[in-house]
This record gives structure tokens, C-alpha cells and sequence, in this order.
């Protein structure tokens, strides 16, 4: 691979009803994802992910799975990893919720503890994650409406 490849992922969403989405991945192996608002949203029903939601989950897949790479790339084995993601959310200077804080917790089990290779694995793990390194640089999104 070089660096100027890249790459496409590409996903359909339908309206149900209100604020309720279905999500399908435009693969066969993976099904499609119900997601909804939650109850503070009038017409949320609180009966799926929100968007927010998936946010930190795509954050704590991510850099979980970057610590689980760097970690069996060194030759050590991870028995399991648990993630705890905290997103916090406030308003912005125009009073729009926004985002604006992702705490995440991360906690491997490690059989073979290599201390060199793990601390170095705890130093550089965060660099192999395209989801919490590309919102921290900020993501160009360009929006169409089609009439």
C-alpha cells in the first residue's frame, strides 16, 4: 500500500418513521443497523444507537483494535481488552449541541508481558487509529442535496 492510495466505504440509510434510520453497509456479511434518536428528541424513541452513539463506539473500536494490533504484532498475547468511551456534548457559541470531549478507558489483558514491547505498543498505539486521529485533524464532510 502506498500513501497515496485510497479508499471508498460507501453506505445506504432509509428513513423509517421520525427519527428512526435503517443503516444497510453494502455488504453481505454484515446486517443492517436500526438506529433512532434518543427520548429527548421529540419522535426519538430511544430504540437504537444515535449517531452520537456510534461516535463513540467507532472510537473505542478503534483504539482498542489498535492496541490489540501493536500488542500481537510484538508477540504478545491479549487475552481480552475492555473499553469504557464517555462522550460529553455541549453547546457551541451558536447553541448547537456539539461533541466536544471523548474519554476513553482502556484496559488489556496481557499474558506475555514483553514490558519494552507493551510500553512501546502504549507510546505509538494511538497512531495506527483512522477514526480517533482523523476526527482529532478535523474531517473535510461535503453534503449535497439532490431535489
Amino acid at each position: 500500500m502506498t500513501d497515496s492510495q485510497r479508499f471508498e466505504y460507501e453506505l445506504s440509510m432509509v428513513k423509517l418513521d421520525d427519527y428512526k434510520f435503517i443503516v444497510d453497509f453494502n455488504k453481505d456479511s454484515i446486517p443492517d443497523l436500526f438506529m433512532d434518536e434518543s427520548e429527548d428528541i421529540p419522535g426519538g424513541e430511544g430504540k437504537g444507537p444515535t449517531a452520537s452513539m456510534l461516535i463513540a463506539a467507532a472510537i473505542g473500536n478503534c483504539l482498542s483494535a489498535s492496541l490489540q494490533f501493536c500488542l500481537t504484532k510484538k508477540k504478545n498475547k491479549v487475552n481480552e481488552i475492555k473499553t469504557k468511551v464517555v462522550i460529553f456534548r455541549e453547546r457551541n457559541k451558536e447553541g448547537f449541541w456539539r461533541i466536544s470531549e471523548a474519554n476513553v478507558t482502556i484496559t488489556p489483558d496481557i499474558e506475555k508481558t514483553e514490558d519494552s514491547s507493551v510500553q512501546r505498543c502504549i507510546e505509538i498505539f494511538r497512531k495506527y487509529c483512522i477514526v480517533s486521529s482523523s476526527l482529532e485533524a478535523g474531517i473535510k464532510i461535503n453534503v449535497n442535496i439532490e431535489k
